[in-house]
């Protein structure tokens, strides 16, 4: 088995570095969504002392002739999906683990790509040219993020089977699949490399950190077991999006924007006779913030009216972060299903189905299920009340 990876550190920096070149050989720190603390640095920012965490004002205290630039989620967004789709022009079988990080699998490639290095320089062509793309290749998903990490932009590193542990070793211990405060832990033991974590007997990582610590102990002796979960394409969809020639700024506007949008989607081949299951809205504003939300329906549907209502009752309760630049509308999840032949006579299952579901659904809107049962607890008792009793309803 063999896995690509393919990833760019630090995505929202170099996407914002990539639309002004000129900061490149600057102190540069992005800020986080809050606009208090830094997100992300370049390596003459973090020599002089700035790193992730610290708020903004401490870092201009460190590096007075910093810049700060502001994140922009749809850009970040946007390039996150071309890296996926260029390694899906490689391989069927992609995932996305982080916007910025993609795994391939490369079985049965080898046909396709017969001489050594052709599906590498395959992908990394594939890949946005203004980005710093790098790619990993080994038999195992970590071994192959760290070969990726340690590539230099625009080059591949491939490890081999053999050379995984020793490979693997020498890097620092903050690369492995733990969360900060493990790391700090290990790192009060005195342990800062991956050889080192390595060393450990697998009973002393599992009782520290348990099942994680497992999980790393394999991944740092180039073990890794964790598979790829492929990407769920999704081909039965209609999508719509429009960019108006001014910012919409009200509700109104909005509103009137998305139902052009749901009408023109209604109008697809595609979506003639269908039904739709889920309805995604995103919204860009002027300096590129992303609004999103995803809405399963909770039975298919293909009346416009009801689609209507539910993208309606979205945008009246959004709060959008500005004026909005690009509305965006999918009505994903197609069905063939035309209409219902209901039963001749009573379904009492199916009622019953349907009454559990719904109280399901009122636990998650309530945090708690409103609807009791009499339950028989003492049916010998002389006394009545002891007979039965009233216990919620949990489906």
């Amino acid at each position: 088995m063999l896995y690509a990876c393919l990833t760019v550190p630090a995505l929202a920096l170099e996407q914002r570095l990539a639309e002004q070149p000129e900061l490149r050989s600057r102190a540069v720190a992005l800020a986080d969504e809050s606009g208090l603390r830094v997100a992300e640095v370049t390596a003459e920012a973090a020599v002089r002392g700035v790193r992730r965490g610290i708020t903004l004002r401490e870092a201009v205290a460190l590096c007075p002739r910093l810049a700060v630039l502001e994140p922009r989620p749809a850009s970040t967004l946007h390039a996150a999906a071309q890296l996926v789709e260029a390694a899906a022009g490689v391989s069927p079988l992609v995932e996305e683990a982080e916007p910025g990080t993609v795994f391939a699998d490369l079985r049965g490639l080898e046909g396709l790509y017969p001489q050594p290095g052709q599906f590498e320089a395959a992908m990394l062509a594939a890949a946005p040219m203004d980005l710093p793309a790098r790619l990993g290749v080994a038999g195992q998903r970590f071994t192959a993020l760290v070969a990726a990490k340690t590539a230099a932009p625009g080059t591949a590193v491939r490890v081999a089977n053999e050379e995984r542990a020793a490979f693997l070793a020498r890097h620092a211990v903050e690369w492995l699949p733990l969360v900060t405060e493990h790391i700090e832990r290990l790192r009060l033991f005195g342990i800062t490399s991956i050889g080192e974590f390595a060393a450990l007997p697998m009973q002393a990582a599992q009782a520290q950190f348990g099942a994680a610590g497992r999980r790393a102990w394999l991944a740092a002796r180039g073990e890794d077991p964790e598979p790829l979960h492929p990407r769920r394409v999704v081909l039965d969809s209609v999508h719509e999006r429009v960019r108006p020639e001014a910012p919409l700024i009200s509700r109104e506007a909005i509103l009137q924007g998305a139902r052009q949008l749901l009408r023109r989607a209604l109008r697809q081949p595609r979506a003639a006779d269908r039904f739709v299951r889920q309805v995604r809205l995103q919204a860009v504003t002027e300096d590129e913030q992303l609004w999103e939300r995803v809405q399963p329906l909770r039975e298919p549907t293909n009346d416009r009216a009801r689609l209507w209502t539910v993208i309606r009752t979205q945008f009246e309760y959004a709060e959008l972060p500005g004026p909005v630049a690009e509305l965006d509308i999918e009505l994903g999840g197609l069905t063939t299903e035309t209409g219902r032949q209901p039963g001749l006579f009573v379904d009492h299952l199916r009622r019953r189905e349907q009454l559990d579901e719904m109280v399901r659904h009122l636990r998650v809107r309530f945090g708690q299920s409103p609807v009791a049962q009499v339950v028989e607890v003492e049916p010998w008792s002389r006394l009545p009340e002891r007979r039965y009793a009233l216990m919620d309803y949990d489906p």
